[in-house]
């Protein structure tokens, strides 16, 4: 679970409900207000900067399996939300998260120029992307104005869909594209059938037994990660209750074992259920 903190019996019955970090002010309402582009520091878009370098130096392209990492990744941002007025922490959050994914988006497209056929998780030379984060398209975004470099992206409800729907259709081949965590609350994947919340365990089982790599059970991982989320989200605004998130964090250990059988398959087997997992993570 990212962060530590847990909502006391105070928080809940006041209203000043907290993100795992212990920020309050971060959970979306239904007021699209929200979901708006605001003046971010330079510190933090230089932080996004830098985990997008990581995810492409490190990870070729795709988040990796470090909780260290991303703890103080997401660790740093939410002390960063802390010190802003309660009604720009989730448009801050919004902002960043909008970024890092145009960000992840052009690297991927220069990657493509570079190495036709490219896919997220195959191995990329380093002097390409020493080239690719030197070029001014790609740190513009960082130096710009950040209203300008993103405009309107990722404000309207169809855009929001078509995000949803872009991360849990990822299978070995896609780009892994990253949203933050905790703030939207519930999407598509997680069921929410009147106001209730819940974990979509079969789905989440048949895709996991399929993968039959490390990089196809990082995909789970993430998805599962953002299922645990949705959940947390559903406790706090009793939308469901501990019983799902506890079925998140169990199957997210299954996945963490999977991880650690699959590591060691030869590329040939690995390619044998391919097309099983790319089914599955599309039904």
């Amino acid at each position: 679970m990212r962060g530590g903190y847990v909502n006391t019996i105070e928080d809940l019955r006041s209203g000043h409900y907290k993100n795992s970090y212990g920020v309050e002010g971060m959970l979306v309402t239904g007021n699209p207000d929200q979901k708006r582009i605001i003046p971010v520091s330079e510190e933090m878009k230089e932080h996004v900067f830098e985990n997008v370098k990581t995810a492409y130096y490190k990870y070729n392209g795709m988040s990796g399996d470090n909780q260290a990492e991303e703890e103080a990744y997401h660790g740093r941002l939410n002390e960063y939300y802390k010190t802003l007025n309660r009604d720009d922490r989730v448009p801050a959050c919004w902002t960043l998260g909008q970024l890092e994914q145009k960000l992840a988006r052009a690297v991927s497209d220069a990657v493509r120029e570079k190495i036709p056929g490219w896919s997220a998780g195959q191995q990329i030379p380093e002097n390409i992307l020493d080239e690719i984060f030197a070029d001014e398209k790609i740190t513009s975004m960082v130096t710009g104005d950040i209203r300008e470099v993103l405009g309107d992206t990722g404000s309207t409800q169809a855009a929001e869909k078509d995000k949803d729907r872009r991360e849990d259709q990822i299978f070995i081949g896609q780009e892994n594209a990253q949203g933050t965590s905790g703030m939207n609350g519930p999407d598509e994947e997680s069921e929410k059938r009147s106001g209730k919340v819940g974990f979509n365990q079969g789905k989440r089982a048949r895709q996991l037994a399929s993968a039959k790599t490390s990089a196809q059970v990082q995909m789970v991982v993430s998805l599962l990660k953002k299922d645990l989320s949705d959940c947390e989200y559903g406790v706090a605004n009793d939308m469901c209750d501990e019983n799902e998130v506890a079925k998140v964090r169990a199957m997210l250990s299954k996945a963490m074992q999977r991880m650690a059988e699959v590591a060691g398959m030869e590329e040939s087997e690995a390619q044998k259920g391919g097309d099983s997992f790319l089914i599955n993570m599309l039904m």
